[in-house]
């Protein structure tokens, strides 16, 4: 390095030149810009004979420096604070440390240009922002695993908060994030800025956002606003980019995970040791300082009361739903690939429901099994109307009474009122709607409905009372023609069939 810099004096450069082509501080170059050879190997013993306060922890650098070539002055020296309690060197004296150590080793760092984009400052308590990565790390036996990161970042303090997951975050998960974010912050902002991410949108629709279900109903619970940004716009949301750069780059590059817990944890303490506990490099102010006057605006938030989530089960193609270990009977014909079934069980009564998780329909009603392994079949008076589907007979029946105003209500009310005789109902209806006309039709329905007469039977009564009751027609008389009215036919007594039949005797 001295003789670098002697060769660009001696050329004609400037120290600022100098310090900029050889990427070395320009406050060292100018220490050895007027050092002669004889200055610099006195300057260099007296170095090398001069005990420095990191000497006792230079092995375990020596050790990160090999092992991650990449690793920054600044990882190394949160990873001595969090191994040592009485840790004291500054961070100025790691990282002079940790320079002439690369320079002692010839391990150089990779030089990294990185751009930033300024953005206007938000009053206290007005905005948060919000992002997700991933990171790769290794576990204890050297296997890769994935990393997921929620972080969470106050847009006037800095404050800084970070949650991590083995696996994707569902939409539930990232509301349970939020909700952990403000149990750690005290409150809520009025508005979160985001990226664009299918946990928690839909559509950008214009402007009209679109949310998830279940970020929509948390939002409404928790009061803030939502603004959404285009990906990767560094202008509006470049905090907490930065945010997620430092923290896979600091807390999670060259560290082993041991587990999620353990993570977590780590992470916490990581958050109040360094991340929110140094000077912010924007700012100029510690995170956790300026954070005690933001936390004055921030509008509380109930605890997320953790709703019950439906228990949800696969219906198998034996048409059976398996819940606490027994199998219980569904209708048959209800299997399809990848159906579920919604169930919930009420212990009081000791009945469990199972519906269809998508359209809600009820598909089978039993009651709770005691033990295992059993098999719950409907009674078999059930069966057949279990394992009849009748939609399209009454589906037939209303079209054919199409018109009448209380078609409609009255089939629904005879199936309420026989659920398990309700295709037999419909089966007379549909022999009333194909022996009767229109008219016959809306007579019996509005008699039948005035007097409440739920019942089919009730109704092809109706509709026979009223045809009965009809004016008979005179069948009309039919007369011979005058050639045959004078033929008589011709009377025997009834001893001459007796004779002819052979009885001899008295009758």
């Amino acid at each position: 390095m001295f003789n670098e810099i002697q060769a660009y004096k001696q050329i004609g450069y400037t120290i600022r030149k100098c310090a900029r082509v050889t990427g070395i501080d320009r406050k060292t170059v100018r220490k050895y810009w007027n050092m002669n050879a004889e200055e610099y190997l006195k300057y260099l013993a007296a170095s090398r004979e001069r005990t420095k306060i990191l000497d006792p922890y230079r092995g375990e650098i020596i050790s990160e420096l090999e092992t991650y070539p990449d690793i920054t002055s600044a990882i190394i020296y949160d990873h001595l604070c969090e191994r040592h309690e009485a840790f004291t060197p500054s961070y100025r004296s790691v990282r002079l440390y940790v320079m002439t150590l690369r320079e002692e080793l010839g391990i150089p760092t990779e030089a990294k240009v990185r751009q930033y984009t300024e953005v206007s400052e938000q009053p206290p308590g007005f905005q948060a922002q919000v992002d997700m990565g991933q990171k790769v790390m290794t576990d204890p036996f050297g296997s890769k695993i994935k990393i997921y990161i929620f972080a969470m970042v106050m847009s006037m303090s800095r404050k800084k908060f970070v949650y991590f997951q083995d696996h994707p975050f569902s939409a539930s998960e990232f509301v349970e994030a939020h909700d952990l974010a403000f149990k750690y912050y005290g409150g809520r902002t009025q508005e979160i800025v985001y990226d664009q991410d299918r946990v928690m949108t839909v559509s950008e629709n214009a402007g009209d956002l679109i949310l998830t279900e279940t970020f929509e109903s948390y939002k409404k619970y928790a009061g803030f606003s939502v603004r959404l940004c285009r990906g990767f716009d560094p202008e509006s949301k470049g905090k907490i980019e930065s945010v997620v750069k430092y923290v896979k780059n600091n807390f999670l590059s060259c560290r082993i995970c041991h587990g999620i817990s353990a993570l977590n944890s780590e992470g916490l303490a990581w958050l109040d040791r360094t991340a929110n506990a140094k000077v912010h490099e924007t700012t100029r102010m510690v995170p956790d300082r300026l954070f005690a006057e933001e936390i004055k605006h921030l509008t509380p938030v109930p605890t997320l009361s953790k709703p019950i989530e439906p228990k949800l089960a696969i219906i198998r193609k034996t048409n059976v739903v398996h819940y606490r270990q027994n199998r219980y009977e569904v209708p048959k014909g209800t299997y399809f690939p990848g159906r579920q079934a919604r169930i919930e069980a009420d212990g009081q009564n000791g009945m469990v429901c199972f519906y269809d998780k998508e359209t809600g329909e009820l598909l089978a009603t039993h009651r709770l099994a005691q033990g295992v392994g059993k098999l719950i079949r409907f009674p078999k008076n059930m069966r057949r109307f279990q394992e009849t589907k009748y939609d399209e007979l009454k589906d037939t029946v209303l079209k054919r009474m199409d018109g009448l105003t209380l078609a409609e209500d009255y089939i629904d009310a005879l199936i309420k009122a026989y659920p398990r005789y309700a295709r037999d109902q419909l089966r007379i209806m549909n022999s009333c709607v194909e022996q009767y006309g229109r008219d016959e039709l809306e007579n019996a329905l509005n008699y039948c409905t005035e007097r409440d007469l739920i019942s089919a039977n009730d109704f092809r009564d109706a509709l026979e009372f009223f045809r009965a009751d009809e004016p008979k027609i005179t069948p009309k008389q039919i007369s011979l023609p005058e050639k045959y009215q004078m033929v008589k036919p011709k009377v025997r007594s009834v001893e001459s069939y007796v004779h002819s039949a052979g009885g001899g005797g008295a009758v």
